[in-house]
């Protein structure tokens, strides 16, 4: 019978290198769970309001698109809230946690900018409505930041420090 030959230190030490960098590259996305059925509800509801009555009958779109000005903030929110339900989509999609973390920031952007935006509309102009997209736009958009907080903080990745090189 032959010996087997031994592995040499180089092989074994580059085939440690590949594994710890295939490991990296594994911790680097997340599994949202049940989780991603609300995210993707609450994208859904986004989208939907968007189509809805924001003051009047204003839709969302129409204030995203500029073809009606309620002011600043409803505008801003608009964006807001369509980049983190552009940015959830991705997150969902790919699962990757740069973009779940991504997700959650813009998300909490868009929850402060949309209660600023319905504070704006209560006190700028008296007898000024807010309609039911609005509403649901800003508690979508809270249910998001929620979501994908729950996400980002429970998920088992040590991302901060590159690759091993």
């Amino acid at each position: 019978m032959s010996e087997r030959p031994r592995p040499d230190s180089a092989a074994t030490r580059e085939l440690e290198h590949e594994l710890t960098r295939i490991a990296w590259r594994v911790e680097r996305w997340i599994d949202p769970g049940p989780a991603a059925v609300v995210a993707g509800a609450a994208v859904a509801a986004v989208t939907a309001s968007l189509l809805m009555p924001w003051s009047g009958s204003t839709a969302g779109w129409q204030i995203l698109t500029g073809h009606v000005v309620l002011g600043p903030l409803p505008r801003l929110f608009t964006v807001v809230a369509l980049t983190g339900l552009v940015v959830s989509v991705l997150a969902l999609l790919t699962r990757f946690w740069p973009l779940a973390w991504t997700a959650a920031t813009c998300s909490a952007i868009g929850a402060v900018t949309g209660l600023w935006a319905v504070w704006a509309q209560q006190t700028s102009t008296p007898g000024a409505e807010i309609g039911p997209g609005l509403v649901v736009t800003v508690l979508a958009v809270c249910v998001l930041f929620a979501t994908w907080a729950r996400i980002v903080v429970t998920a088992d990745t040590h991302v901060p420090g590159a690759p091993p090189s």
